[in-house]
């Protein structure tokens, strides 16, 4: 068993891999799919008046590709920003509400850079809609040009969305570094963009809900469910971040670091008993490299697994032919409060240590209480 053939968890759909970094897709993407061809249908029926079932459909089919294909150039050109200014991204991911860039450490970055990186999004959604505008009056095929005129706006409302200042959007990102840019309080830069959060979250609750009662009238149902369903996310990390709730102040007390273990790394030649001699002594996990290249890990209850699995020849096998692949999210830079929280959680669903870097260094790694 090589690294490349080390076991799986199930989860999202890997499409294809860009400079290394895997383009994934969170199978609740498809809901957002189906929310959105639910939506657009009726419109697009009655707009194509005297078009067959099948065009309505394909039209409907295209516009949703269309709107899944911008959020991709939307997380790619976060990935672009970050690789010109000296952080390359290490894995991209599609989800239900979006999309999110992990960036591997950086011992140079500073948080102007995130401000950059953090707009580039939003960026590159102006410029589809700029394109998509200047390109709608050369469009002879009417449903083409409803999928495009539909793409054109839903870009524009993309990026003025994403560049609200509130955590988690992109500009919440951007104003929190902002913040720390000018002050040096990183914590303090969070809490500003976690109250414009809460700002957002006022806003939507106004134009969808309170505005039309206000008017003697009542909330479109569909816009009523959108409108709680964006909201939500945005309310609960605000909420989170400001430490309101019991949880959250626990998170603000936690410190990785007092929690790590010690790691050793080795290169992929070291026989499999040097490596378990290392993880005797006190290595908590270890690191296989080849070269500068880090294949994958290797801990005491994976060594137990693979002894258990009757090895042919301990002696001959190595470390680079049973390591595990370590995840991206398997690894974090956030080493303190509600950040590090967030980071071991999601460490937990895919590996049993989530790796800490500090200043482009790995210091030790954390067991998630994964099995």
């Amino acid at each position: 068993m090589t690294a490349s053939a080390a076991p799986r968890r199930s989860g999202p759909w890997t499409l294809f891999t860009l400079g290394g970094a895997p383009v994934v897709v969170a199978p609740t993407s498809l809901l957002l799919g189906l929310l959105i061809a639910g939506s657009w249908y009726p419109l697009v029926s009655s707009t194509l008046d005297g078009y067959g079932i099948a065009t309505v459909l394909g039209t409907v089919v295209l516009t949703v590709l269309g709107v899944a294909v911008s959020v991709l150039c939307h997380e790619l050109a976060h990935g672009a920003a970050g690789t010109v200014l000296g952080r390359k991204p290490v894995r991209y991911e599609l989800y239900l509400w979006g999309g999110r860039t992990s960036f591997g450490p950086s011992s140079r970055w500073r948080p102007w850079k995130d401000v950059i990186t953090s707009l580039a999004g939003p960026a590159a959604n102006l410029a589809l809609w700029a394109l998509g505008h200047a390109l709608l009056d050369r469009i002879d095929s009417a449903p083409i040009f409803v999928a495009a005129w539909a793409l054109t706006w839903v870009n524009l409302a993309l990026a003025i969305f994403n560049a609200l200042p509130g955590l988690p959007l992109d500009g919440g990102h951007a104003l929190s570094a902002l913040v720390e840019q000018v002050t040096g309080k990183r914590r303090l830069g969070q809490q500003v963009a976690a109250v414009g959060g809460l700002v957002v979250v006022a806003g939507i609750a106004w134009r969808w809900m309170l505005a039309p009662l206000l008017a003697g009238g009542r909330p479109n149902s569909f816009s009523l469910i959108l409108a709680v369903m964006v909201a939500l996310p945005i309310a609960t990390t605000s909420w989170r971040v400001l430490g309101l709730g019991r949880s959250s102040r626990a998170a603000a007390r936690l410190d990785l670091r007092t929690l790590a273990r010690p790691t050793t790394v080795v290169p992929a030649s070291t026989p499999l008993a040097s490596v378990r001699g290392r993880l005797e002594d006190t290595a908590g996990l270890v690191l296989v490299t080849d070269g500068p290249r880090l294949l994958g890990t290797i801990d005491a209850a994976a060594l137990t697994e693979l002894e258990r699995s009757g090895l042919p020849d301990t002696g001959g096998i190595t470390a680079g032919q049973v390591c595990t692949v370590l995840p991206a999210a398997a690894v974090t830079t956030e080493l303190a409060g509600q950040s590090a929280a967030d980071a071991l959680a999601r460490a937990r669903s895919v590996s049993r240590w989530l790796v800490l870097v500090e200043n482009g260094r790995v210091t030790g790694a954390v067991p998630t209480g994964a099995h």
